[in-house]
């Protein structure tokens, strides 16, 4: 086109067309995920938490090798019990667990830690701690918006889903930096009603 030619025009007037749509199409696959997740129309029961995180950590280890992340699990006796859906949940620490592996892929001290506390009466947060490179300040105030990524392969939804399935939840999904270098992901879930 900037060279004038004629004959690209219609060409590159397809593609512009057709890249489009499918910016279009994945919009809406992405606001129907994000519908679903939201009305709650998954079952929720009440799940035991630490059993919840080590099923999704080991899942997510699978295929590491001998070099891979070492992984510290501490749990707040406090804190066993979430009402969930015990697979949304299992898949946003899937993704905080595998997002962390990637981002301490070149690190030298590779350790993931996964923390369970008790905040208060209503309370349990859930924090996901790496040692990797951290995130750009650029990338922390769009985090959660879809399609923002630093993965050269990523689509930028692994995030946006998981603060929706939080959500659904009632409760909140959070980024600050690891005082000693990497992230930290702090996830804040309700204390079951009886608890």
């Amino acid at each position: 086109m900037a060279n004038g030619a004629p004959h690209k025009v219609d060409t590159v007037r397809d593609v512009l067309g057709e890249a489009a749509d499918q910016a279009l199409r994945a919009g809406e696959i992405i606001r129907r995920l994000r519908d679903f997740v939201t009305r709650g129309e998954t079952e929720m029961r009440i799940e035991n938490l630490p059993e919840l995180i080590r099923e999704a950590t080991d899942l997510a280890l699978v295929g590491t090798g001998p070099h891979g992340v070492q992984v510290r699990l501490r749990f707040d006796p406090r804190a066993d019990a979430v009402l969930a859906n015990r697979v949304q949940l299992q898949q946003v620490m899937l993704n905080l667990i595998r997002n962390a592996q990637e981002a301490m892929a070149q690190s030298e001290w590779r350790e993931l830690e996964v923390v369970t506390a008790r905040l208060d009466h209503k309370s349990i947060e859930v924090a996901v701690a790496d040692r990797g490179s951290g995130l750009p300040d650029g990338i922390v105030e769009h985090l959660f918006e879809p399609f923002h990524t630093t993965k050269i392969d990523g689509m930028g939804l692994g995030l946006s889903i998981c603060r929706s399935i939080v959500e659904a939840h009632r409760g909140e999904l959070r980024y600050e930096p690891n005082r000693g270098g990497g992230a930290i992901f702090r996830m804040t879930l309700p204390v079951p009603l009886e608890q």
